[in-house]
């Protein structure tokens, strides 16, 4: 990293000169990251390869996402990609990193701007609290039971949600039912605006902030046919 020296002659023009290498494609962080999911990939499906050849139909299957990059048609074990694997987990933890903490600002902002809400979600909290073990750990279960906090989570969600997302290419020619033709090998993406600001799917004042809205329904981390931040189907 170049020293910091160039602030001396204009504040912020150290963060200007360190990213010169960036942008000019002389260094790329990021390499540094993905040879480290090289090096635990390769472990990892050698290691898996051995024991599914080993104990054959005995092999107990992983259920992750390194395991479905094995289950691929295109999966060759003779001729293993590595790189191409730790490049796509490079990007799918990027993205969830990215999402999770996107989502997390949002829940703050909304509530930080309705400040009326604290105490009463702050008594819950203490409610539940009271289920903490002595050394003031709460199970994992207790969580279930904050039913506000999860319904104002979800209801930031859906409001703070990209217009249009969750892109899926089609696989071969589709039709809706309503005559509309999607051709192979086009990406189609979900336009959330016209699904979550809709009064028959999400209940009256669909655009307004709502706290309770979902209370005692289901919950933020799960899907529902009313609730696709997170897609639709098993992958979700």
């Amino acid at each position: 990293m170049i020293p910091k020296i160039f602030d001396f002659i204009y504040p912020g023009l150290q963060n200007y000169i360190n990213r010169i290498p960036i942008w000019l494609r002389l260094y790329k962080p990021i390499f540094k990251h993905r040879n480290v999911l090289y090096k635990h990939i390769k472990i990892q499906v050698d290691k898996r390869l051995r024991e599914k050849q080993k104990y054959g139909d005995l092999w107990k299957r992983p259920n992750d996402l390194l395991q479905g990059f094995l289950d691929e048609e295109s999966f060759d074990p003779n001729n293993i990609d590595y790189l191409r694997m730790a490049e796509s987990m490079a990007k799918i933890i990027f993205t969830s990193i990215h999402t999770t903490a996107n989502a997390c600002a949002s829940v703050v902002v909304d509530l930080a701007s309705r400040p009326e809400y604290m105490q009463e979600l702050f008594e819950e909290q203490l409610e539940v609290h009271q289920e903490a073990d002595k050394n003031g750990v709460l199970p994992i279960e207790a969580l279930n039971k904050m039913k506000k906090l999860d319904s104002f989570v979800k209801e930031s969600l859906r409001l703070n949600v990209d217009v249009a997302s969750l892109p899926h290419l089609t696989m071969k020619d589709f039709t809706f039912s309503n005559g509309l033709q999607v051709p192979k090998d086009r990406v189609v993406e979900i336009y959330f605006n016209d699904f979550f600001r809709d009064e028959s799917s999400q209940g009256p004042n669909p655009k307004s902030f709502d706290p309770y809205r979902d209370i005692n329904k289901t919950p933020a981390s799960k899907i529902s046919k009313n609730y696709i931040v997170f897609g639709s189907g098993k992958h979700a």
